[in-house]
Parts: structure tokens; sequence; C-alpha cells
């Protein structure tokens, strides 16, 4: 109602109104108007650019968000303190790390960016999410300020990259450097545990998050600590913590407990957590699939034709599984199954060759 007052009223070309009016689209997730307002402007500054690069980075449209940042640089925009992090995070989802070492190149050579905390914690998610966590590190050591976001970001980082010792390590030196941990950084730790299978560590956090800190434990610390209880097999501790929940159990929390009854094939905890999600998400097809494999792997026939017929009934359907890489620019993805592309008898021949080349210690193979 009010976007129509404003193109009444003849204010929709005032850069100041119309980056409003973009900002409430783009927040509200209604990204089709956000770019007929963007489109319509004729006037747009870097405030304008950025509102729609963190937009599409928000609906998960990284590529867009690309795309729409090499707009903005082709029309003379210069990027400014807002663009930044948001096009590394769009690089760090997309794996396009070239773009990523570029922006870098652009942060140290500005005098007004070196030095930017928000920007060097971007640096460092983006790195590892690229699959560089030595840059990381290196973009880390070589701050000037740090602050509670920086040690949380490169906690997580050494966690998803299953370096749960060393992410541990840094939680102490956070704390004796006078930080205290928040309910983020407390999920970040809690996670790594999970990804590096350290039990003990993990249950010893998730206590102290009250008796240490002070503070109530989150659906997000729940997820942690079940999923990691879940990959390595204490599935009856994982349940009843999960009864033993203050507030309710969310997706996450059941969706974890299911996965660690698919890892070990318990069918009787992972019905329990299957009928949880199938009231929470009934059109998530991830889990009605979950539960079939579980009964798939004990040949329980009956179980995986009543979860098939009603896959059906809903109108669900397997979403395929798919590997990407980024060549000159370009997306290439590899749907499993999918003999399509032209190259891919040549690729599989190339892959048994390199299957069934003998390695020797210290011998990098003839393909590398």
């Amino acid at each position: 109602m009010l976007h129509g007052w404003v193109v009444r009223l003849g204010f929709e070309e005032y850069v100041v109104v119309g980056s409003s009016v973009l900002d409430f689209y783009v927040k509200f997730g209604n990204l089709v108007d956000a770019k007929r307002v963007f489109s319509n402007m004729l006037s747009r500054d870097s405030a304008f650019w950025n509102s729609m690069i963190s937009g599409f980075g928000r609906a998960g449209f990284y590529v867009d968000a690309l795309n729409c940042f090499r707009s903005m640089l082709g029309e003379g925009v210069n990027m400014d303190s807002m663009t930044i992090p948001s096009i590394l995070n769009a690089c760090g989802r997309e794996g396009d790390l070239m773009k990523g070492k570029e922006i870098h190149g652009q942060v140290v050579k500005s005098l007004i960016f070196g030095g930017d905390v928000t920007i060097g914690n971007s640096l460092i998610d983006m790195y590892a999410k690229c699959g560089c966590l030595h840059d990381s590190e290196k973009v880390f050591r070589n701050m000037r300020e740090l602050n509670l976001v920086t040690w949380t970001t490169l906690i997580s980082c050494y966690g998803v990259h299953g370096k749960g010792e060393d992410s541990l390590a840094l939680f102490k030196k956070m704390k004796d450097c006078g930080f205290k941990p928040n309910c983020v950084t407390l999920t970040a730790v809690l996670a790594s545990c999970s990804h590096s299978g350290l039990i003990d560590q993990g249950r010893k956090i998730f206590d102290s998050i009250s008796f240490e800190y002070g503070l109530k434990p989150s659906v997000e610390h729940y997820a942690c600590m079940v999923d990691l209880l879940g990959r390595f097999g204490h599935l009856e501790e994982a349940l009843g913590l999960v009864k033993n929940m203050k507030s309710v159990a969310i997706a996450s929390v059941w969706g974890a407990l299911l996965a660690g009854c698919v890892m070990h094939k318990n069918v009787e905890i992972g019905e329990v957590a299957a009928l949880q999600l199938f009231e929470l998400e009934p059109r998530n097809s991830s889990n009605y699939i979950a539960l079939c494999s579980i009964y798939d792997s004990l040949s329980v026939r009956d179980g995986v034709s009543i979860i098939r017929a009603k896959m059906r009934n809903l109108g669900l359907v397997k979403t395929p599984g798919y590997s990407w890489m980024t060549i000159a620019g370009k997306i290439h993805k590899f749907y499993q199954g999918d003999c399509s592309r032209c190259q891919t008898k040549m690729i599989h021949e190339m892959l048994d060759q390199i299957i069934k080349a003998p390695t020797l210690p210290g011998d990098c193979g003839s393909y590398l």
C-alpha cells in the first residue's frame, strides 16, 4: 500500500525513497518486486546495489549476487564496506575462490578497508568455505582487531573442516584473552565436537552452558548435542535428551536424531523421530527417504512399501544428489547417474585408471 502511495506521489525516483522500498521487499523475501523496483530506478547509488546483492545472498541466489556485483562495477559504482561482506559470502557459498581472492586483493590495497573487522571476518569465512583453511588462519593472524565474531568464525571453520581439537584449543585461547562466549560461539564449539566425534568434550561444554555461563541451552545447542550422540551410536541418550528439553523440539533436533538412526540402522528410535518430522515437515521428502533407507537396510519390505506409497500420495520425489565445479566462470553440475554429457565415457575411463593405478609412499601419481 505504501509503495502504491510512493508511485502516486511521484517519489519513486528519489534514491532514498527507492532504496527504502527496495529494502522492504528484500527483507520480506519478495525478490520479484525487489528486482522490479531496482530495474525502474534510473539513479542507483552503492546502498541501492548493496540491498539487491544482499537480497540475492539471503535468498540463496549466489550466482545472481555475483552477477549483480559485476554489473555494479560495470556502471562505475565503487564497492564499500557494506558490499564486501555480502559479496564474499556469495563467493564462499558458490566456491568462487578466484573472485574471493580478487576482492581480498582490493581490500589489501585499500587503506579504508584494511582494518575493517567485519570484512576480516567475512574473509575468514569465505576462505574456509572454499576449502582454504590455511588462508583463513592467515587472515586471522594478520587482523589488527579481533571481536567475538572473529573468534567464533574461525572456531566454526575448524569444526567444519573436522579439526575439533584445534577448535577447542582456539575456544580456550579466546576465553584466556578475555572474551566471554555467547550462544553462537557455544553452538560453533558443539558443532565442532560433533564433526570430530569428541563426545566427552561435547558433554562437558553442553553442561557448562548453564552452570558456567548462565545461559539457557537453545534448540541449536540441543541439535548439536543430539547430532554428536547420534553419530556415534548413543541413540538412547540422544532420545532422552530430546524428551527432557524444556522447550518443544523443532525439526532440526528430530532430524539430527533421525540421521543418527540411519547411520546405525536403529528402526525403533528412527520411527519415533520420523513420525515427529512427518508432523513438523509433511512436505520434506528427505525425512521419508531417511526412514525408508532404515527399513531397506534391515529388509523391512512392508515399511519400504508404506513409506513409498505415502510419498506418492503426497506427490513427493527424491531430489538427485550432485557435485559441481566452476570452470572459466561457468558452473558444471554432475548429477548422480546422469550420463548425458558427451565426455561421460572419457571421465569414467579416466577415473577407472586412477583407481586402478598403484599408489606408493611418496608417489603423487602420473595424473597430477
